[in-house]
């Protein structure tokens, strides 16, 4: 929970905890998502992305709190796991903080940053030529534009895992198919009924064989954190690419 004082905030974080690096979050400040090589590492990222996630939600022109000179955090909840939180494709753990039931607001409020999130990701790409688009750096996984799809189809995706139904029939252009997703994803958001915004849910369809738990929340969550995050290795191997031509030339 978040609770202001004159001076302070307060953070708690969730922290999933495995051999060879953390991941750690915010609840109540999706897009807060950071991996460290310890806990000690990721509790100081999350501190810091919570002072980055107020800078980024008065960018897109809300109005924020009288800023605190300090940030305490507060651990909520620990999951020790035997994989490595940091790499990609790992499972998706359920947290104690996903569990209650989401109101339309929450709802809401999750479109909202959904916006933001995706204002900053077109902002980045949309005038990218092809060959920028196509490059992948050394030892990075994804090119910009298999990283596009993949955000693209992780949106309907994660509307799947409260067992309902959609289709997968989309273009084949990638900014048409982040349209296409985003809006599948969207219209199921609004019209998400009461059963499935509340409960534990199990997937019938890619089951996980580590976790095969969701909520509504826990896909809310992930909806703004998933693009938030991807955004930021965008952001990165356009400054591979940049100093890539700034050595070439």
């Amino acid at each position: 929970m978040l609770r202001r004082g004159n001076r302070v905030v307060k953070i708690s974080v969730c922290m999933e905890v495995g051999p060879d690096g953390t991941g750690a979050f915010v609840p109540e400040c999706p897009g807060c998502w950071v991996f460290g090589r310890n806990p000690e590492r990721a509790l100081e990222k999350a501190r810091n992305a919570v002072t980055g996630w107020f800078s980024w939600i008065e960018k897109h022109g809300e109005s924020v709190p009288v800023r605190s000179t300090v940030i305490e955090v507060e651990v909520a909840e620990v999951l020790k796991v035997d994989y490595n939180p940091v790499k990609a494709g790992k499972p998706e753990p359920l947290f104690w903080s996903e569990i209650p039931p989401v109101k339309k607001e929450d709802i809401m409020r999750t479109v909202h940053l959904m916006t933001y999130s995706r204002e900053d990701l077109l902002n980045l790409v949309s005038n990218l030529d092809r060959e920028t688009l196509n490059w992948k750096p050394p030892n990075e996984p994804r090119t910009i534009r298999n990283c596009l799809k993949h955000i693209a189809f992780v949106e309907p995706w994660y509307i799947t895992r409260l067992n309902i139904t959609v289709s997968w029939t989309f273009p084949r252009n990638v900014f048409d198919l982040l349209k296409a997703t985003r809006e599948v994803a969207i219209k199921n958001l609004r019209t998400l009924r009461r059963e499935k915004r509340s409960g534990v849910i199990q997937p019938e369809e890619d089951l996980s064989p580590i976790c095969n738990l969701w909520t509504a929340r826990k896909v809310l969550r992930r909806l703004v954190d998933h693009e938030v995050l991807h955004t930021k290795y965008i952001e990165k191997v356009l400054r591979l690419h940049n100093e890539r031509i700034g050595n070439s030339s």
